[in-house]
């Protein structure tokens, strides 16, 4: 045997199970319950990674709820931004701002088509330094997301 001591082989086996069991524990505890929107609440929509890097798309996600924002072109200046979704939105707005956590009074997107999924903002000035917020409303929620408008433009190299 290549252990003398019995304490260590067995620390060495138990160690490792104790700190697995220990790590699902704290999720448990720790972890947010899902729960169905409601009415009249206001929801963060989480912004995947293709949003901060120059990708060509960003995708926001809440629960059931995903959303697929594209430009009409693949460059920065004079853009329309493109909000598409598998659910049905009961309004969309947006604002263009300097820096992440300005202020903003947003516009309105239109509707492009009917069945309220695919909604189109105005005509904007992007830099690649800016950032888009959105306000989402579905369903009597409002949803609301944040994002760099670095995805804008899609790097060919990818």
């Amino acid at each position: 045997m290549f252990f003398k001591n019995k304490h260590v082989i067995t620390s060495m086996i138990v160690a490792p199970i104790l700190a697995i069991m220990s790590y699902f524990a704290v999720d448990y505890y720790v972890a947010e319950v899902p729960h169905k929107a409601k009415d009249g609440q206001l929801y963060k929509m989480l912004a995947k990674p293709n949003c901060r890097w120059e990708s060509g798309h960003c995708d926001l996600v809440n629960g059931d709820l995903e959303l697929l924002v594209t430009s009409d072109t693949q460059q920065y200046g004079q853009n329309h931004f493109r909000l598409q979704s598998e659910t049905p939105l009961q309004e969309v707005s947006f604002a263009l701002v300097s820096e992440q956590g300005a202020h903003s009074q947003p516009e309105s997107m239109s509707l492009v088509k009917p069945g309220n999924q695919l909604w189109q903002s105005s005509l904007v000035d992007v830099k690649k330094s800016d950032y888009l917020q959105f306000v989402i409303s579905v369903s009597g929620s409002v949803f609301y997301a944040e994002v760099p408008a670095i995805f804008t433009y899609q790097d060919k190299d990818y």
